[in-house]
Formats: C-alpha cells, structure tokens, sequence
C-alpha cells in the first residue's frame, strides 16, 4: 500500500472494515511512514475532538478541506 491508497482506504481502516490483507498492508505502510503516521495520529485527534463536542456532520466538501488541511500539516512547511 502506498500514501494515496492508504488516504483513500483511511475511514475504512480507522472503522476496522477493510478485509484482513488491505489491513495489514495499511499497517505495514504506517510502520515506515512518518508522514501517513501523522496524518493517521491527526485524524484520530480530530474524531477524538469530535467525539467530546458531539458529532458534526460535514458537507462533503467540508471534509475534503479538513482531509487537506490534514495532509498540508502532514506535509510540513513548504
């Protein structure tokens, strides 16, 4: 697994829904990313922080500017 399918498959793998080898391909790549380790520590905080003030619902394009926002942090400065 690579960084853009583990971004794509990320919701699936934090609800524990993907099937036994796309998991422990995601986990494999997580254990030599830093930076998708990041984006996976981040976005655990964001559902943390959620979870707390109750669950918002985001407009589709609400979440894709979150998931950005996530992956630029991620990233680092340019």
């Amino acid at each position: 697994m690579d960084c853009g399918e583990l971004e794509a498959n990320l919701t699936d793998f934090l609800e524990g829904v993907l099937d036994a080898d796309a998991e422990a391909a995601a986990l494999e790549h997580l254990a030599t990313c830093e930076r998708c380790e990041s984006v996976l520590t981040q976005t655990r905080s964001v559902i943390a922080l959620a979870n707390r003030h109750g669950r918002v619902e985001l407009a589709p394009d609400e979440r894709n500017d979150l998931l950005r926002r996530i992956l630029a942090e991620a990233d680092g400065p340019p």
